[in-house]
Parts: structure tokens; sequence; C-alpha cells
């Protein structure tokens, strides 16, 4: 699985969010490679955004986002956008006041 990592403001993660579902789609058999998660900054409205996917091909359709290794990842997210719940909660825990909005 490889990461990006993009800063977007308010609904600028859509086509983002949107293009990852199309691909999950498109390929199920590696559906628990695909992932959205996202954490907030100290701007109001402006978050952290991470898409993992299953390797570089994929990643490279994703605009603007930047590599990151999973080393890197926040071990806490705030929101849950997409995302195999095993694949999720090998990685991650939620922020203690955040709400998640988990979409598969």
């Amino acid at each position: 699985m490889v990461w990006g990592k993009r800063r977007l403001a308010g609904i600028e993660y859509i086509p983002a969010m949107d293009l990852l579902e199309k691909l999950m789609m498109a390929t199920p058999a590696l559906y628990r490679e695909f992932m959205m998660v996202s954490t907030k900054t100290s701007k109001f409205g402006t978050d952290d955004y991470y898409v993992g996917v299953p390797n570089k091909t994929f990643l490279a359709l994703f605009d603007s986002f930047d590599a990151v290794e999973e080393a890197d990842l926040p071990k806490v997210i705030d929101i849950l956008h997409i995302a195999d719940v095993a694949s999720f909660e090998s990685r991650f825990k939620f922020a203690h006041n955040s709400r998640s909005r988990t979409v598969a």
C-alpha cells in the first residue's frame, strides 16, 4: 500500500474521494488497500487528507497528493472517510474528541 497526502479546505476533498471510490469499485479484489482519512489542522475548515492505494500507478492519479511513507502517517486521525475496517484498525486510532464519518 502506498500513501499520498494533501491539505484541502472545505469540500475540496470530494474529487479525490470520488476517484478513490471509482478505483475501489473497478478493482474489488484490492478493496482492502483503498483508504482515505483526515486530520484537522490549526486552520479551521482545512484538513490534511491521506489516501492509501495499492501501488504508485494508482497514486499518480491523485493530482497534487505528495507521496508519504507509511511510517510517517499520523497514528491518530479525526475522520475516516473510506476504508476496510481491519486495514484501518491496524494503522490508526480515532482522536478522542472527533466524530467519524464512515463511508465503507
